[in-house]
């Protein structure tokens, strides 16, 4: 981040605004040699940096995305077309607790 004299905040350069307005860093943006040497100060992301950024924007819009599907829902609650499949309830509560299970078989417990 740039700040210029009257104190105001820049983004960084680095970071690329996409068409939905998200932040999207590439791996040369991010600050992996590009041949051009610069004798300003710059940072440079690791790989995973990069990585962990791009996902945290990733689930920012998922997050608008889920804002869509509640309202359809309240909108067939009101109309009084949602209905439960109950199938599909318990396939999904098996799965996750599978893929829990997973997770906790690859945590070392022994800390």
């Amino acid at each position: 981040m740039e700040i210029p004299e009257n104190g105001a905040l820049h983004p960084n350069p680095a970071e690329q605004i996409s068409v939905d307005g998200q932040q999207q860093l590439s791996r040369t943006e991010a600050g992996e040699p590009d041949g051009n040497d610069s004798s300003a100060d710059a940072v440079r992301l690791t790989e995973d940096g990069v990585d962990f950024i791009n996902a945290v924007n990733n689930a920012r819009t998922l997050a608008e995305t889920r804002t869509d599907r509640v309202m359809e829902l309240k909108r067939q609650l009101a109309q009084g077309t949602y209905r439960v499949v109950g199938d599909r309830i318990a396939v999904n509560m098996i799965e996750e607790s599978l893929e829990n299970e997973k997770v906790l078989n690859h945590i070392d417990t022994n800390v």
